[in-house]
């Protein structure tokens, strides 16, 4: 997924190696996303990425240059799911990559994998994460108070969501803005031209199944019992 100023792709086998490395738990990445206590290698992160528990997506600079990591799990119905986003170097985190890897995992789900519902958990002392947040329109659906223990104390969490609906709004407010809407992965030109081909195609009676197995010639495609009985009931 191609964006203005980061791509997502798909992790190689060395990218799991940068991601345990952004998650380790002495790193102010891992505690903003609450993960501070959480261990995995990299093959362990591998397996849950092949098994499908877990998808992960890079994230690149237009240099080629890996910046961090997002990722989605189902959670729900099959059209439910959670997301995370970690940019994994905190000179970076001032940006706009995080705030854009959002936009653009946001397509995937929606345009790609049909999702109904996107959700998202992030402690309230989150200052990076809560303003692409707030600016994107999630909807926050709750508090969940003393969730998280950083820095000698207790933090509430914040859970937000965004439905299809609300991503669709938000597709209709920025399809005027060259960095934000949506870039279709097949150009819809070339949709269109497939179109116009198949139109033809059939315009010109070329052959489909209707015209095997079993069907009569001269019958416009009409089961053989119904062109006998006359193609109708009376």
């Amino acid at each position: 997924m191609q964006g203005r100023f980061i791509s997502l792709r798909p992790p190689t086998t060395g990218d799991f190696d940068l991601i345990v490395r952004w998650l380790a738990p002495d790193t102010q990445g891992s505690a903003l996303t609450g993960d501070s206590r959480e261990m995995a290698s990299p093959e362990e992160l591998q397996a849950a990425h092949y098994s499908g528990n877990v998808t992960f997506r890079m994230v690149y600079d237009t240099a080629g240059e890996a910046l961090g990591f997002v990722n989605w799990r189902q959670r729900g119905s099959h059209q439910s799911f959670e997301i995370a986003i970690i940019i994994g170097e905190p000179d970076r985190w001032q940006s706009a990559y995080g705030g854009e890897a959002i936009v653009r995992l946001l397509d995937i789900l929606f345009m790609t994998y049909d999702a109904r519902r996107v959700q998202l958990t992030t402690g309230a002392f989150n200052n990076h994460t809560l303003p692409a947040l707030i600016r994107g329109n999630f909807v926050l659906e709750g508090i969940l108070r003393d969730f998280y223990y950083l820095d000698g104390r207790y933090h509430d969490a914040t859970m937000w969501s965004m439905l299809r609906s609300e991503y669709e709004a938000e597709l209709k407010k920025t399809e005027h803005l060259d960095g934000l809407k949506y870039r279709p992965i097949v150009p819809e030109a070339d949709k269109a031209r497939a179109r116009r081909l198949l139109r033809d195609y059939l315009a010109k009676g070329g052959p489909t199944s209707l015209d095997v197995d079993g069907l009569l010639p001269g019958t416009d495609g009409l089961s053989p019992d119904l062109a006998m009985e006359g193609g109708n009931d009376a």
